[in-house]
């Protein structure tokens, strides 16, 4: 099938008014300049799961992006032989840019700042404080630096930095919507940008490209953390989905181990939970989805778990299909469908890094490292603005906004430089004169 055309409003570039087509698409720019901006290199240094400097191989928040980007095109490639669009590329270039305003050590040190924000700003609702989806925005849009000086932002398209905002409203009062006090996609400094985006769009409607992005990220969240940490030994899976006639004791003590762990965790939520569903859902999948042992380190099991990777990412993409509702399966004029089934599989397989990996003591303790790490930092800089880099501290001349200024800057530090500076501003480790822990 032809691919659908994007117009011209589709692909202008975000402050300078215009489309910029060369030998590369709109799109293609995007791509390339999310890929040469500072802010995505700097995504090597933070948490997927685990410290981006635990020893083993984990992955860190960049080589999740490029895994995400890389199971997105794929399914924008197969959409657009079906129904020719959504544009690959777009859809690459969101996903590639979906996590780019995460804070050193992942969501844990998205929490720590969104706390210290609060706290500070004071009040008995305090309102735009510190989300990392709501950071993409404002690095793509503002921080992060292109070719012109006068005009912020790395000038992507209208098309992309749609599809890359995942939760298209401001923050919500603490006694409303609790999704939208805890997850948002634009802080009130970035209100204009995010109108020019979506363009006198109302509502909470997504385009079709953030849709795959977003299923992207999910498949991609299941299929590698799990596999991270089936390595370490530390999720049971050999347990939890044997082979034919190997389930015995221990089997039944993990089944029950888990589901105890999603029922608790879904009460305190007040989200229903149907155990004898979500336990028949997990035995049909370990019909075909089985792993015979612990990981052994030997080369026929590595085979084996890329095998089972490989089969979990094509059940999960393979029954999808897009609702063609307008002229072109491009933008607003379709929807991404995804079996009931699918999305319930991924939602019990997520909670398996939850229960085995996050909420584990040894974790527990490092998470309260983290948040100290991360909120000392915000504070003593916003108390101390003369310790704002150079870039930050131009950008506080402009909006006068210390406490933002502040959390951008504690926002783009790598984990590394972050625990160097904390260190370093406590009194810890002086380090030395000659230390540059911005650079």
């Amino acid at each position: 099938m032809r691919p659908a055309e994007y117009s011209r409003h589709d692909r202008e570039q975000h402050a300078l008014g215009y489309a910029t087509e060369d030998e590369r698409s709109g799109f293609e720019h995007d791509v390339d300049r999310i890929l040469y901006s500072t802010q995505w290199r700097a995504l090597a240094g933070k948490s997927q799961v685990v410290a981006s400097a635990e020893l083993g191989i984990y992955h860190t928040r960049l080589t999740h992006s490029v895994k995400v980007a890389q199971l997105g095109r794929r399914m924008a490639e197969r959409f657009v032989r079906e129904y020719g669009g959504p544009s690959p590329a777009l859809v690459e270039a969101a996903c590639l840019a979906h996590d780019i305003g995460h804070p050193p050590f992942g969501h844990t040190g998205e929490r720590a700042l969104r706390k210290a924000m609060d706290v500070i700003r004071g009040g008995p609702d305090p309102v735009d404080s510190f989300e990392g989806n709501a950071q993409n925005l404002r690095v793509l849009t503002y921080l992060a630096a292109h070719k012109t000086a006068k005009l912020r932002g790395l000038h992507l398209t209208r098309a992309c930095l749609d599809a890359s905002t995942k939760y298209p409203w401001q923050r919500g009062p603490a006694d409303g919507d609790p999704e939208r006090h805890t997850k948002w996609g634009v802080y009130a400094a970035d209100r204009a940008a995010f109108d020019w985006v979506r363009d006198g769009r109302t509502g909470d409607v997504r385009p079709v490209e953030e849709e795959v992005m977003d299923w992207a990220d999910d498949i991609t969240y299941v299929c590698h953390d799990t596999e991270d940490f089936y390595r370490t030994g530390l999720i049971p899976l050999a347990a939890l989905f044997p082979p034919p006639g190997g389930a015995g004791a221990e089997s039944e003590r993990e089944l029950g181990r888990f589901l105890d762990y999603v029922e608790a965790k879904r009460s305190r939520l007040g989200r229903p939970f149907d155990r004898g569903a979500a336990a028949e859902l997990l035995a049909e999948f370990g019909r075909w989805w089985i792993v015979p042992a612990p990981f052994g380190g030997r080369h026929a099991d590595g085979v084996e778990v890329n095998t089972r990777t490989a089969k979990l990412i094509d059940y999960l993409t393979g029954g999808i299909s897009l609702d063609v509702g307008g002229k072109d399966a491009i933008r607003y004029g379709a929807r991404l469908v995804v079996p009931e089934e699918h999305r319930q599989l991924c939602e019990l397989l997520k909670e398996l890094l939850w229960c085995y990996v996050i909420e584990r003591p040894a974790l527990a303790t490092q998470r309260h490292g983290k948040e100290r790490i991360v909120s000392d930092l915000l504070v003593w800089t916003y108390e101390s603005v003369d310790l704002l880099p150079p870039d930050r501290a131009e950008e506080l001349d402009d909006h006068g906004d210390a406490l933002r200024a502040a959390a951008d800057h504690v926002s783009s530090l790598t984990e590394a430089q972050a625990i160097a500076l904390h260190r370093r501003l406590s009194g810890a480790s002086l380090g030395s004169v000659n230390d540059n822990v911005w650079i």
